[in-house]
């Protein structure tokens, strides 16, 4: 057998090496023959079939009765398209894969086939030419199956699944030249025999492209060469064949090497091989490169359990949805379909229309609605509206089961598939009758609240005019107060307590120009009527910081800002925002620190937004003005807005305590909020959130 695989693959130009073989084992030679009948008689795993030049069955091996439910007699001398289905015999699929085979070498193919009894096996086939020696003729074809029904149910999504030869033939009925070709030929799978011992004895043309090494470099080796370290320190190829001897055979996948050292994936499956008295002889070990299968199996398993994770997570929340759908008692909330059927019903809806599920499901939604509505037809046209915009909200009388009226406020937002098609609908109704008739009873007093209402303004606008001319009529006397007692210093000789007395009055001058200027800037801001309109918060901070050039040069301080957004507001509004936070920034700075004011802004929505929000926008500016100063108690965080209030003595830091209470109001003003974070002499940040424009 061994000469005439040297012939076989002289053609190739190996004729040097496998006389070289035969001259060196002429042992090995002599049991290959022995060990090749044991390969096709005690393989059932495959089917193995030898096909003649025209495609009529040769020989028949127990696989092949196994898989195709043919005995050897039944098939032997048949044509291979017996077992193809109708359809594939139509398209002429046998002749085309005995073609591909004769001009090709070999081919692959996947596909129905058809046992004895009519029923069908997803198997992967592959047929291989064999060639007479020396001249190249081909003499039949190898036809290799294996039934894939198994991993074709659970890999729909994935083909080409391993194709696994575990070769076993019941009969060798062609010469040793045929039966060496059919295994040196086939190049997709390495198949190598193996002594008891483990020791490479044959080595076809699928071994040497599969792991690297020609044949004269590994028969008479053992096979733990292809195995990595650790395997071999787990004694793997040793289990595997005791495995092998005690179960028939064995399949393992794992990693494995080649010649030059790197790994591939790989399926294997050893088989015992007896003689006739059934004693070990050696072992048959087919091998098959999955390395890119591993690649996709690994993709797939981690998708999978993705998959598998948002399914769950999907389950839980839709059950969470029901139960919260159900059990919400405050709203009727009902799934409606296109027609405006009834699909469900929660226990809002049967607290407030009164009907129970079993009594509504299947019905129209137009029960509910009075005869003037229903004669108007307002129910369809409140479906025809949601469907053409996507929501419509309503207002009205609704009727119950026992035929009383409440006030109903109604929510039908449509709902659709994939593609955009209408498939139903959510209605969401709320019981406001208390609402419409507390809301009949205001009406009832409207005019007198409008009256005080009148009033109120009135008397703000004279508060506001009072603090307008307070302020300025006592600019006067202050103003006097400053020059006389700047005279009198400057015109008589004063003694040290009159000195200190007339610095007092000037310190004190000075407070109170500042406390009339802040008392006039928030009675402006709180006053202030101006029309909202689109301002650059970056060029009122620019201007801002021209006006604290100064302070903030004398104090070194260093401004850090991102880009701010533009908003709806007014700039004298937030001119006086920016100015006081930077300036109480600068001012209590610690005093062997240079100032760090860090401006920061972001878009926040959902459940970032502070509960405390009430302006009912979707999303928000978070502006964060930070500094490195002295900071505060955080327990004074609500109270350093209060007009008037210090954390400070008045000896340590100059104000008035108003300039919070105006950046409150302004943020109020603006339908927003400003909280105070801070933490003694480590710093203080203001989060400032604004609605945003879109």
């Amino acid at each position: 057998m061994v000469k005439s695989i040297g012939k076989s693959q002289g053609k190739k130009g190996t004729d040097a090496s496998v006389h070289e073989r035969d001259t060196i084992y002429p042992s090995i030679a002599a049991a290959n023959e022995v060990l090749m009948q044991r390969i096709m008689t005690e393989i059932e795993d495959y089917a193995m079939v030898l096909l003649t030049p025209e495609g009529v069955v040769a020989s028949w091996n127990r696989g092949a009765e196994i898989t195709n439910g043919y005995t050897a007699a039944e098939a032997v001398g048949k044509h291979c398209r017996i077992f193809f289905p109708k359809e594939d015999k139509d398209a002429e699929l046998p002749e085309a894969l005995l073609r591909v085979a004769r001009e090709s070498g070999k081919t692959n193919h996947e596909g129905w086939q058809l046992k004895k009894d009519g029923s069908r096996f997803w198997a992967g086939v592959s047929i291989t030419a064999l060639h007479l020696s020396g001249s190249g003729e081909i003499i039949g074809f190898l036809k290799i199956a294996r039934d894939l029904t198994n991993m074709k149910v659970s890999e729909d999504n994935y083909s080409n699944y391993v194709e696994q030869l575990k070769q076993r033939n019941e009969e060798l009925q062609k010469s040793e030249q045929r039966y060496h070709s059919m295994i040196a030929e086939v190049r997709d799978y390495a198949i190598i025999l193996l002594d008891k011992d483990g020791k490479v004895l044959d080595w076809n043309k699928g071994a040497e492209t599969l792991k690297g090494y020609k044949a004269h470099e590994i028969v008479g080796k053992s096979f733990r060469l292809f195995y990595p370290r650790e395997s071999k320190d787990l004694h793997l190829p040793e289990q595997l064949l005791q495995q092998a001897v005690e179960q028939d055979s064995v399949y393992h996948e794992g990693w494995r090497i080649r010649k030059d050292g790197t790994r591939f994936w790989s399926s294997v499956a050893i088989t015992a091989l007896h003689d006739e008295e059934g004693q070990l002889t050696g072992f048959s070990k087919v091998t098959r490169d999955l390395t890119q299968k591993k690649i996709v199996e690994d993709q797939l398993s981690n998708y999978a359990e993705d998959l598998k994770q948002k399914i769950e997570d999907l389950r839980r929340s839709e059950e969470r949805y029901y139960k919260m759908i159900s059990e919400v008692q405050d709203y009727a909330i009902i799934l409606l379909n296109e027609k405006g059927e009834i699909q469900n019903w929660n226990q809002g809806a049967e607290r407030i229309k009164g009907y129970m599920a079993d009594e509504v499901l299947g019905k129209s939604f137009r029960i509910f609605y009075t005869k003037e509505d229903a004669a108007a037809r307002l129910p369809d046209r409140l479906l025809g509206k949601a469907r053409e915009i996507g929501k419509v909200n309503h207002e009205g009388w609704r009727v119950r089961k026992d035929g009383t009226r409440f006030w109903g406020y109604v929510v039908i937002t449509a709902l659709h598939d994939n593609d955009g098609n209408v498939i139903g609908f959510s209605k969401v109704t709320r019981d406001l009758t208390d609402k419409k008739n507390a809301d009949d009873a205001l009406k009832a007093v409207a005019a007198q609240l409008d009256l005080k209402n009148k009033t109120l303004e009135r008397l703000n606008d004279q508060l506001a005019s009072f603090t307008y001319v307070a302020s300025h009529d006592l600019q006067a006397p202050l103003r006097k107060i400053q020059f006389f007692s700047g005279r009198l210093s400057e015109t008589e000789e004063l003694t040290e307590a009159g000195k200190k007395f007339v610095d007092k009055i000037n310190s004190s001058a000075v407070h109170m120009q500042n406390l009339m200027d802040d008392l006039l800037s928030y009675s402006q801001v709180s006053n202030d009527t101006s029309p909202f309109e689109m301002i650059d918060l970056d060029r009122i901070l620019q201007t801002v910081k021209n006006d604290l050039e100064v302070d903030i040069s004398q104090k070194k301080a260093i401004i850090q800002s991102g880009p701010l957004p533009a908003i709806m507001g007014t700039s004298f509004q937030m001119h006086q925002l920016f100015l006081n936070l930077l300036s109480n920034a600068i001012k209590f700075s610690k005093p062997d620190e240079v100032p760090v004011i860090t401006i920061s802004c972001r878009i926040i929505e959902g459940p970032d937004i502070p509960g405390s929000l009430s302006s009912g926008a979707n999303k928000y500016y978070h502006i964060a003005v930070r500094d490195n100063g002295i900071g505060f108690e955080p327990e004074f965080s609500d109270k350093i807005f209060e007009a008037f209030e210090r954390l400070h003595p008045k000896n340590t830091f100059t104000g008035t305590g108003i300039g919070l209470a105006i950046v409150k109001k302004v943020t109020e003003n603006h339908n927003g909020i400003v909280v105070a974070e801070g933490a003694l002499n480590v710093g203080a940040t203001f989060h400032i959130y604004l609605p945003c424009l879109s």
